[in-house]
């Protein structure tokens, strides 16, 4: 996600208690691009860490128990700080996820949360299997998978974070529950039709829980997507503006806000009723200024329009433009190194560049990683064997032409034509059925 920042913000308040901790880290292969820092669950920045020479120390961050987040440039992982913890967070800087690890007090907790997450993103990497199947099916996997959580989380000392961690497990198996009809239209462009008792644990569940949202990290996934999606549901600006003004907790308010300025980019056929939604809610003449500048690019970049040209090097370091293309069909693909959903479209992307090998079509892949990343880029594109024109945005989302669209989350496909006009800007992802119809119909 780009990088928003407003005043908004600012009604977010700490809560601190008497024993502060300390954190230092020790980080293979920084370069002065590597950027490190805490934040809340709610990804706002608590401090942001300077680092010298591939380390960095932190003392009395006097922070309340309970969940927060590192985040390292575009990556993000949980941590959890308790009193008198003195962590030591090491990682390589161009292989954060992977190498994460923690020593020293508290690091019990955080390296089980590691653990968590990698068994988490193993157990779902493979989308068509995990989703294979009917609803019951998938309740099965995602029971088996809290399962295995639980006799992790049984060989942690610490009693507060497992009471803590407890209640966030169940958070993050009811956010499953809820978010299966979304998943399955995400990756398949599938609209699923489930039924009621499906949903029949989240009929005691409370969306609009302050104090959940601001400790519990599958909470918060869970809350912030229900209303979100309220919103994003609608038909209508009143009934937009009407679940807004159902929402009573002021964090979720400013969540729900935000997504919708998000929105504005994301959704281009209900840009204007989210524009609309940030003009009456938002008394911050700022905001709306960056909410107007987001609607007017997606005016300038809606179908049939000329499309911007771009200048990026491919991974030989020579230069390649989008004008180069020009006489062809072009097949856009945003992406970065560090999003999971990105790197599950390339098998499908692979199919559609071997499908239509022979046709009026090129694939061109544009990475939006950080500069310090551009080593993890190259070798991720050997290790996927990613084909097609690969190319390393100069400025990542800050970039001319991805901000030229509004890039506010990736994946993100466009097509151009071959006049060089934009065919859509909001493309189908090459794992919905409906992707191949449309080349198919075009191409033929």
């Amino acid at each position: 996600m780009k990088k928003l920042g407003v005043v908004l913000l600012s009604i977010f308040v700490f809560t601190t208690s008497i024993s502060a901790q300390k954190i230092k880290g020790i980080i293979n292969n920084a370069s002065s691009e590597t950027k490190f820092s805490l934040r809340t669950i709610g990804d706002r920045t608590i401090k942001e860490i300077p680092i010298e020479n591939g380390t960095f120390e932190v003392d009395n961050l006097n922070l309340k128990e309970g969940f927060y987040l590192i985040r390292k440039d575009n990556s993000t992982e949980h941590v959890y700080l308790k009193p008198n913890d003195e962590l030591i967070i090491s990682f390589d800087a161009q292989k954060f996820d992977e190498t994460l690890s923690y020593a020293g007090e508290g690091s019990e907790a955080n390296n089980y949360l590691v653990i968590k997450g990698k068994l988490e993103q193993e157990r779902k990497k493979d989308t068509d299997k995990f989703y294979e199947g009917n609803e019951q099916d998938y309740k099965r996997k995602i029971l088996a998978i809290e399962k295995e959580i639980k006799i992790l989380l049984a060989k942690v000392n610490s009693e507060s974070f497992r009471k803590e961690e407890e209640k966030n497990i169940r958070f993050g198996y009811l956010f499953d529950i809820y978010n299966y009809p979304n998943m399955m239209k995400f990756n398949f462009g599938k609209k699923v039709t489930v039924p009621e008792s499906f949903f029949a644990a989240l009929e005691d569940v409370n969306f609009d829980n302050a104090v959940n949202y601001l400790k519990y990290p599958y909470y918060r996934y869970l809350a912030g997507t229900k209303w979100k999606k309220d919103v994003e549901n609608a038909d209508s600006f009143e009934e937009m503006s009407s679940v807004i003004e159902k929402i009573r907790s002021k964090h979720i308010f400013v969540d729900v806000i935000i997504n919708s300025f998000y929105r504005i980019a994301d959704t281009p056929e209900k840009s204007k009723m989210h524009f609309k939604l940030i003009e009456k809610f938002v008394p911050n003449k700022e905001f709306i200024k960056q909410a107007k500048a987001e609607y007017e690019k997606v005016k300038a970049t809606s179908n049939g329009k000329k499309a911007p040209n771009f200048k990026f090097n491919d991974r030989n370091g020579k230069p390649v433009e989008l004008a180069k293309f020009k006489g062809k069909y072009v097949l856009i693909d945003i992406w970065a190194t560090w999003c999971v959903p990105c790197l599950k479209q390339v098998p499908y992307l692979k199919k559609l560049e071997e499908k239509y090998h022979n046709k009026n079509i090129v694939f061109v892949g544009i990475s939006v990683d950080d500069k310090d990343e551009y080593k993890l880029w190259k070798e991720t594109l050997d290790k996927k064997k990613m084909g097609g024109v690969q190319l390393f945005a100069d400025k990542s989302f800050e970039s001319d032409f991805v901000d030229a669209f509004g890039v506010a989350s990736i994946p993100r496909f466009i097509l151009i034509s071959p006049e060089g006009t934009i065919v859509e800007s909001h493309f189908s992802k090459p794992s919905h059925k409906i992707t191949e119809e449309k080349l198919d119909a075009l191409l033929k």
